[in-house]
């Protein structure tokens, strides 16, 4: 049976100790579980509670605990490397929600001018 988790599950499965870990363990061998991009999104936003090595670990995790489907991996994989590389949690969503469905970005946040979709600026230019 498919079962849905969530960043509970994903954080008892990361953690060297937790007191759920072994439950989670458990239970992958019950269950064909996955989760969303906002569980992965999750993590990100609880960084600095623990140190992961975010880009290992996420490519681990989504082997264990993948996520719908193979564009949503690819978010949740080019996600990890914005962060990585200096981007918030959020952003680097939304960098690889645009990269990976082939959308420009359309905003006005200068962070965006280093992702590899393209970035449409909402402020005003010289020519509006």
């Amino acid at each position: 049976m498919t079962t849905y988790v969530e960043t509970d599950y994903l954080l008892a499965l990361a953690k060297d100790s937790d007191w759920l870990k072994d439950r989670a363990e458990e239970e992958l061998e019950e269950y064909d579980v996955v989760t969303s991009t906002y569980s992965y999104l999750e993590i990100l936003l609880i960084e600095e509670r623990h140190e992961f090595d975010y880009i290992k670990l996420f490519s681990n995790m989504l082997e264990v605990v993948p996520v719908e489907t193979d564009e949503e991996r690819q978010i949740v994989l080019k996600a990890v490397n914005y962060f990585d590389d200096g981007m918030t949690a959020f952003d680097s969503f939304h960098a690889a929600t645009a990269e990976t469905r082939g959308h420009p970005i359309l905003n006005s946040d200068k962070a965006y001018e280093n992702v590899d979709s393209e970035r449409l600026p909402l402020e005003p230019t010289e020519e509006n």
